[in-house]
């Protein structure tokens, strides 16, 4: 971790020291089954990630196996999803004695080292599979024929100013203290042939689906008017495409939570997204990123979290796709892990793996209300899916969802 920290790992830096008691903390839980390694086979396999993260030793970063004593695995992410990091500001933790003889590894990082593409980097480099594309491009490009227009960097300015210079929500509520956690899974193809029919982007239909579930339980302060989500947008070019520290803008959106049709969220949405990725992933925008001093990005990044100004951060991650295996062992499922910004209500993450598509929920509030938000989810992701399905092929029927267990 030497040299100089740039925008916005600094930026990240200064946020965390502002907020002490905000988490940063990202991160996978791996649900995997055979016998649970020890201690050293676990560090072992984590020295392709120590590598690219710069720590030395991974096994300072190892903590001592634990037992779930018959609880399940989205337990085992509750408890840690807020746990403060060590020094090394990474850590990995065993928890054996799942239901059905599993057991989970759950690795966790500071979101000033990584963002969610870092994640998902040092994801396939522990299991020792090929990285996924990360480099930032026009969404859907080949499909739609977008092309990185000439106008598209003083649209990017505009973006990026404009959550810095929003007014505060009404009725925004600080969070909690406690957090509680919950995740969806979903298969990755449902997804994809939903927003398919609709010329949208995967991502396009999480967060349709996640308007729907805030539109049928609202965030305490927001009813009737739209829901202002933060999305990053990775903006990695070709030269740092495999770089795991932090390379994104966030892009604000308006949720579209009063417009009762699934359909028309989805298509409300690909239009908010289109041409704000596009400008985005123009090349002078990450220029400009790169060249950002850091003194300036500590503002900004209070900026745009700041208390009132968004009311959720949505994220999208694309993980391996690959079967996994690590230390050895089958992976059977990832559940995503993400942080909570300080005064806000909960956050959420799509991180897709193994061809499913999972959405963690990180919420300042109950477990009962996380749960709440997975399965109010998962009921407008299958609704988008049904309607996928009638426009495609004149049916009415979707593939069986349930929130992770």
């Amino acid at each position: 971790m030497a040299g100089t920290q740039r925008f916005p790992d600094a930026a990240l830096d200064a946020y965390g020291a502002a907020h002490p008691g905000t988490g940063l903390g990202i991160g996978a839980v791996l649900e995997l089954t055979g016998p649970p390694p020890s201690r050293a086979e676990v560090a072992a396999s984590l020295r392709p990630v120590a590598a690219l993260l710069g720590t030395g030793d991974p096994l300072g970063c190892v903590e001592e196996p634990a037992e779930a004593a018959g609880r399940g695995l989205l337990d085992v992410a509750g408890d840690l999803v807020g746990r403060a990091l060590g020094p090394r500001r990474w850590s990995c933790a065993q928890v054996t004695g799942l239901p059905g003889g599993t057991f989970a590894l759950v690795w966790r990082a500071d979101h000033r080292l990584l963002d969610g593409a870092g994640v998902a980097g040092a994801l396939a480099a522990w299991a020792g599979v090929p990285a996924r594309a990360t480099a930032a491009a026009p969404r859907a490009g080949a499909r739609t024929g977008w092309r990185v227009l000439p106008a598209d960097p003083l649209r990017a300015a505009w973006l990026c100013a404009r959550p810095l210079l929003g007014r505060r929500l009404p009725g925004a509520l600080p969070a909690a203290t406690a957090l509680s956690y919950a995740c969806a899974a979903v298969p990755l193809d449902t997804l994809r042939d939903a927003g398919r029919a609709h010329g949208a982007s995967v991502n396009d239909v999480y967060l349709a689906a996640l308007a729907g579930a805030l539109r049928a339980r609202p965030l305490p302060g927001a009813t009737g008017r739209a829901v202002r989500a933060l999305v990053p947008v990775n903006v990695r070019g070709a030269t740092d495409a495999a770089v795991l520290h932090n390379r994104h803008i966030p892009l604000r959106l308006d949720l579209p939570v009063t417009e009762p049709d699934p359909a028309r969220r989805l298509a409300l949405v690909a239009a908010r997204t289109r041409g704000g990725v596009r400008a985005l992933g123009h090349p002078l925008v990450g220029a400009v990123y790169r060249a950002l001093p850091a003194a300036v990005g500590g503002l900004l990044v209070e900026r745009y979290f700041g208390e009132g100004r968004a009311d959720l951060l949505a994220s999208n991650v694309r993980g391996p796709a690959d079967p996994l295996r690590v230390a050895g062992r089958r992976v059977l499922r990832v559940l995503p892990l993400n942080f909570l910004p300080a005064a806000h209500r909960f956050s959420a993450v799509l991180a897709t793996a193994q061809g499913t598509a999972g959405v963690g929920f990180t919420v300042a509030g109950p477990r009962a209300e996380a749960e709440a938000l997975a399965a109010a989810w998962t009921a407008e992701a299958r609704l988008l899916a049904a309607a996928a399905d009638q426009a495609t092929t004149g049916g009415s029927s979707a593939p069986p969802m349930a929130p992770a267990r």
